[in-house]
C-alpha cells in the first residue's frame, strides 16, 4: 500500500507532458521548425544520384566529323540495336580520310573494336557531360560512396555538440553547414572540386537529421513518439520525391544544386526560434532553463499544471544527477567513462551499430539500384521513395500495439525472404513487386529502428551513442553506391546479399529489451533496468500500468 501511494505521489517530466499534450500550439510550431531541416536532408541524402546520373552518350568518330550517320558503321551495336557507348571500330588508315569527302563501311575495320578516345553527349543534365566522365563508371559510383563516407565524420561531430552545446545548436550548425558547401559544390569548376565538396558536405552537415529527430523526441511524451517518427519519416520521403521531380524539371545539376542548397543557409536563424529541450538542460543541471521551456509550453498549450509538480521534476532530476555524480566518484570514473566500461552499453552499441550497418546498405542499395531498373529513372526512385509511405503509416499502427522488437524483427525476416527470393521471381509486374515488397519491409525496420535505438540509450549520452551507431551504419550506405557492379558476377547478387544480412539483422533485434510504453532512460541505471525488466514482464505490467493511471 505504501508503495503504491509512493508511486502515485512521485511526479515525472512524462507526466508533465501528458497533462500539456503532445501537440498543443507549443510543439507544433517547434516541430514545424525542426521538420524543415529533416526535408532538406531528404533532398540532400538522394541528390547525389542525379548529380552523377548516367547519360546516353557514344563515341566520338572524329574520322566522319561525327556525322550521327554514319554511327551503323563506325560503332558496333549490342543485341537490341543500340551503339555500344565505349568501343568503336578502328580505321584501316587515317591517313586516306579527306574531311571533305564522306566516311564509307569499308573504311573501318569491323573486326577490330578499340577503346574510345572522346564522346559524344546526347543529354548533358549531370556532371557526366560537364567533367567529361564518359565509360568511367568508377567515377560516378565513387560519388556516392565519397557522400556516404562524409557522414563517419558528421555524425559524431553532430552528437558531440549536440550533448555539450544542446540539441539546438548542432541543428543549426549542421543544416547551415549542408548549405555553405552545397552552395560552393555548385561552382565546382572540375571533378576534383566537385568531390572534395561532395565529402565536406555531409562531413560537417550530415547530422542534422539525427540531432533533429532527438531534439523532438525529448519534447514529447511516450505515447508521440512514434508519432513523431512519422513525421520525420513523411517529410524525408517528401525531400526524395522533391529532389527528383526539381532534377526531371530543371535538367542542369548546378541549378539543382543551387535550389536545394541555398534554403539551409538561412536556417541560423533557428538560433532565435526554436526551443531547446528541457531534458538536455536538466541533464546539465541547468533546472532554471528546463523547467522555462515547461512553463512555456504550459502558456502556449493553455494547459495547467500544478506548480507543486514542477518542484517534484526539479527535485527528480537533481537526484538523477546528484546520483550519477554518487557514482561516479565512488567507482572513481566519469559518467562518460561508465558509460564505455559498462558491458551492456557496449552489447547494445554491437547490436545497433550492426542493425544500422545491414539497414543502410539494404535501404540505399535497393534505392540506387532502382534507377538502374528499365523505364524511366526517375519515375522508378520516385516509386521506390513513395512505397515507404505505407511502411511509415503500419510503424505508426504497429510499433505501440505490438511492441518494437517483434515488428522490427518481422520486418527483417520478410526484408530478407522476399529479397533472396527475388532472382527466382519472372521479369514483370511480379518482379517489380516483389522488389518493391523488399523496400517496404527494410523501410519499415529502418525507420522503426530510429525509435527503437534512441530508447535503448540514457539520455545524457543518447545523440552521442545514436551518433556512434549511426556513423558506423554508414558502412552500409557507403558500400551500397558500389552494388550495381555485382551484376557483373550474378545478376541478382545485390539482392541476395541483402536478404542475407536482413535475415541476420532480425535475430539480433531479439537480442534487445522491449521499450514499448516505457519512459526514456535518463540515467546508466535506468538503461540497466530495462533488461531487468525484460526478465519479470509481470512487474513491468504493473508498473506501465501505474504510470499509466497518473
Amino acid at each position: 500500500m505504501d508503495t503504491e501511494k509512493k508511486q502515485h505521489s512521485e511526479v515525472t517530466v512524462d507526466d508533465i507532458l501528458q497533462v500539456l499534450g503532445p501537440f498543443g500550439r507549443f510543439n507544433v510550431f517547434n516541430f514545424i521548425l525542426i521538420l524543415f531541416p529533416v526535408f532538406l536532408a531528404g533532398m540532400y541524402s538522394s541528390v547525389y544520384n542525379f548529380e552523377a546520373m548516367d547519360l546516353s552518350y557514344r563515341c566520338s568518330v572524329p574520322e566522319c566529323a561525327d556525322d550521327p550517320l554514319m554511327v551503323n558503321f563506325t560503332i558496333p551495336h549490342d543485341e537490341d540495336g543500340v551503339p555500344y557507348k565505349c568501343l568503336r571500330y578502328a580505321p584501316y588508315n587515317t591517313s586516306l580520310f579527306d574531311n571533305s569527302s564522306q566516311c564509307m563501311p569499308h573504311q573501318f575495320d569491323s573486326s577490330n573494336e578499340i577503346e574510345c578516345d572522346s564522346y559524344v553527349y546526347l543529354e548533358e543534365h549531370s556532371i557526366v557531360k560537364e567533367f567529361n566522365l564518359g565509360c568511367q563508371d568508377w567515377k560516378r559510383s565513387l560519388v556516392g560512396t565519397v557522400h556516404n563516407a562524409g557522414f563517419f565524420l558528421s555524425i559524431p561531430l553532430t552528437g558531440l555538440a549536440s550533448d555539450k552545446l544542446g540539441r539546438r545548436m548542432a541543428v543549426v550548425f549542421a543544416c547551415v553547414a549542408n548549405g555553405v558547401f552545397g552552395v560552393i559544390r555548385a561552382l565546382s569548376v572540375n571533378y576534383e572540386m566537385f568531390v572534395i565538396f561532395e565529402f565536406l558536405e555531409p562531413a560537417f552537415g550530415g547530422g542534422v537529421y539525427t540531432a533533429c529527430f532527438v531534439l523532438a523526441l525529448e519534447l514529447v511524451g511516450p505515447k508521440g513518439r512514434v508519432f513523431i517518427s512519422l513525421l520525420f519519416n513523411t517529410m524525408f520521403i517528401l525531400g526524395g520525391v522533391t529532389v527528383t521531380v526539381l532534377s526531371w524539371w530543371l535538367q542542369n545539376w548546378r541549378y539543382l544544386v543551387f535550389v536545394i542548397y541555398t534554403p539551409a543557409v538561412f536556417v541560423f536563424v533557428y538560433i532565435w526560434l526554436l526551443t531547446e529541450s528541457f531534458r538536455w538542460y536538466f541533464s546539465k543541471g541547468k533546472y532554471e532553463e528546463g523547467l522555462d521551456v515547461l512553463k512555456k509550453s504550459e502558456k502556449m498549450n493553455n494547459s495547467s499544471v500544478p506548480n507543486e509538480h514542477y518542484d517534484q521534476v526539479e527535485k527528480h532530476a537533481r537526484k538523477q544527477r546528484e546520483a550519477r555524480k554518487y557514482e561516479s566518484s565512488e567507482s572513481k570514473q566519469s559518467s562518460f567513462q561508465q558509460m564505455f566500461t559498462s558491458a551492456m552499453i557496449w552489447k547494445r552499441l554491437f547490436i545497433c551499430s550492426f542493425l544500422w550497418t545491414c539497414s543502410t546498405l539494404v535501404y540505399y542499395g535497393l534505392s540506387i539500384n532502382a534507377i538502374e531498373l528499365s523505364g524511366n529513372s526517375y519515375l522508378n526512385y520516385i516509386v521506390v521513395i513513395v512505397i515507404e509511405a505505407p511502411a511509415n503509416i503500419c510503424k505508426l499502427l504497429l510499433l505501440d500495439r505490438y511492441g518494437r522488437k517483434k515488428v522490427i524483427a518481422v520486418a527483417y525476416f520478410l526484408t530478407g525472404l522476399i529479397l533472396v527470393n527475388y532472382g527466382f521471381v519472372p521479369a514483370g509486374t511480379w518482379s517489380i513487386a516483389t522488389y518493391l515488397g523488399g523496400k517496404f519491409f527494410i523501410t519499415l525496420a529502418y525507420n522503426s529502428l530510429y525509435v527503437f535505438a534512441a530508447e535503448v540509450f540514457p539520455t545524457n549520452y543518447r545523440t552521442t551513442l545514436l551518433a556512434i551507431c549511426s556513423t558506423i551504419g554508414r558502412i552500409g550506405s557507403t558500400v551500397a553506391p558500389q552494388t550495381p557492379l555485382l551484376t557483373r558476377y550474378y545478376e541478382n547478387l545485390p539482392t541476395m546479399l541483402f536478404g542475407i544480412m536482413a535475415a541476420l539483422s532480425g535475430f539480433l533485434v531479439l537480442t534487445l529489451p522491449e521499450t514499448n510504453n516505457l519512459k526514456l532512460p535518463d540515467s546508466l541505471k535506468e538503461a540497466q533496468d530495462q533488461d531487468r525488466r525484460e526478465e519479470t514482464p509481470e512487474t513491468t505490467e504493473r508498473t506501465v500500468d501505474t504510470k499509466t493511471r497518473l
